[in-house]
């Protein structure tokens, strides 16, 4: 059964960063999540996560959009290093990190990319953290990201040939650049650490816009993947009723 984690950076925006930990676990979610480790007390989401009994799934590498996946080796090696031991802190084993936008090298980026990769793959091996690369869309949201298709993040993740190297597979920006959602997913489900999820187009709830993710989540479920499936969508209008509400729609099957 796929484990649902919620993005607490854009719901519940009326509560204390801090206090959406136990917001979420009062709404039946089995995770957290976020994006910036800057500024966060990982101690105190660490401790809140335990007394609530809810898991911290994955957050964003220190720095991820400032030390992308094709900056110098040696600066994404300390950053991801520093990174991990800030999650372990909180009891979570799985980052994400960034590819970095187009460069003028071709094919050289991909190379960079994999080599990159590789490096941090030793240090999360021995540390048994889950590094995950995300594919965002560059028709809407990121103009000019590299990794803009999970074909291409596919072969990067396969050349890798790390079990602790996957793809964050973010569905709000797949169905945009791709679509065919449902294939892509279940014959590259090896390949795929994570998920992110939200309404096409507009961002929001999920059960708004051309996405069955009923459907999604049954193939999902079908094809044995075990990991977290997470919702990063801004609500349209209440906070805790929207998010009840998505909950209901994909666990239960009402609304």
């Amino acid at each position: 059964m796929v484990k649902l984690s919620l993005c607490i950076e854009p719901v519940l925006t009326e509560l204390d960063f801090y206090d959406r930990i136990k917001a979420a676990a009062d709404l039946g979610y089995d995770a957290v999540e976020f994006w910036a480790l800057e500024g966060k007390d990982v101690n105190k989401i660490g401790r809140l996560a335990r007394d609530n009994n809810i898991a911290v799934s994955i957050c964003c590498a220190k720095g991820a959009w400032s030390c992308r996946m094709n900056s110098q080796a040696d600066d994404i090696i300390k950053n991801i290093s520093e990174s991990i031991k800030l999650a372990k802190d909180m009891g979570c084993n799985s980052l994400i990190v960034i590819s970095g936008d187009v460069d003028d090298k071709g094919d050289m980026q991909k190379y960079t990319l994999i080599e990159n990769l590789k490096r941090t793959a030793d240090i999360a091996v021995k540390e048994d953290v889950t590094i995950n690369l995300e594919a965002l869309n560059s028709l809407v949201d990121h103009k000019g990201y590299y990794v803009d298709s999970s074909r291409l993040g596919f072969e990067i993740i396969n050349s890798v040939g790390c079990s602790h190297i996957k793809l964050l597979y973010d569905i709000y920006h797949m169905q945009i650049m791709e679509g065919n959602i449902i294939e892509n997913i279940t014959k590259n489900i090896d390949y795929i650490g994570h998920f992110h999820s939200a309404g096409v187009p507009g961002r929001h709830e999920l059960f708004m816009g051309e996405i069955n993710y009923r459907n999604v989540i049954e193939a999902i479920d079908n094809a044995g993947y075990d990991r977290y499936f997470g919702l990063e969508y801004i609500p349209t209008y209440e906070h805790v009723k929207s998010i009840a509400d998505v909950k209901r729609y994909l666990i239960n099957n009402s609304i």
